[in-house]
């Protein structure tokens, strides 16, 4: 018994193989596909080592991140420099990690004991929370935070701390606003919805 000799293609010169009825050539892929394929593999991994692995450059996520911060700063900083405040310029100020950085550490130094570290409130209400005795939007808590409530016991920090200072609070109190820290104090006051109280 003889072994049948395979059929060759006519075009291009390939081994030719029958399945069914259906033949199909042995043809090489074409150097210019072969090239473009290894070359997608070899991008593939320059840009997986490259910014997953090494982090030798940010991602392209990254640095959107890092211009919009910039941004949000340079807008914060440019309203800070009006004389008036306004809900804007809080609410501006409140994104810049600055100014809430600087907010933060007056809060530690000038509203901890009434407030507590986390801002959950001890002699004075919880200001993580979205209940409010004197309105939760940014310029009522910048108000309540320049003015005082001497009533309540609440010094008039404006005149104690400056207005960069106040502004800077502010920031740092709506960047916790709403987070609902555990064991905090009781909710005093009117509730507000994170959407009007901007």
């Amino acid at each position: 018994m003889t072994d049948k000799e395979p059929k060759i293609d006519p075009i291009q010169g390939a081994i030719l193989h029958e399945y069914d009825g259906i033949e199909e050539a042995d043809n090489q892929l074409p150097l210019w596909w072969v090239l473009g394929f290894l070359g997608t593999i070899a991008f593939a991994l320059a840009y997986w080592l490259g910014f997953e692995v090494y982090r030798a450059r940010p991602t392209p996520h990254q640095e959107y991140l890092a211009q919009a911060q910039v941004l949000a700063e340079a807008r914060a900083a440019e309203l800070a420099a009006s004389p008036d405040v306004t809900a804007e310029l809080l609410q501006q100020l409140a994104t810049a990690p600055q100014s809430v950085a600087e907010g933060g550490a007056v809060f530690a130094q000038q509203c901890v004991p009434c407030h507590g570290d986390k801002a959950e409130g001890k002699i004075g209400p919880n200001l993580t929370d979205p209940h409010w005795l004197h309105g939760g939007d940014a310029l009522a808590i910048h108000t309540t935070i320049a003015s005082g409530v001497p009533a309540k016991g609440m010094p008039a920090w404006q005149s104690v701390l400056g207005a960069k200072a106040v502004r800077d609070v502010t920031a740092y109190v709506l960047s916790v606003r709403n987070t609902t820290v555990p064991g905090g104090k009781a909710p005093e006051g009117k509730a507000e919805s994170p959407q009007t109280a901007l």
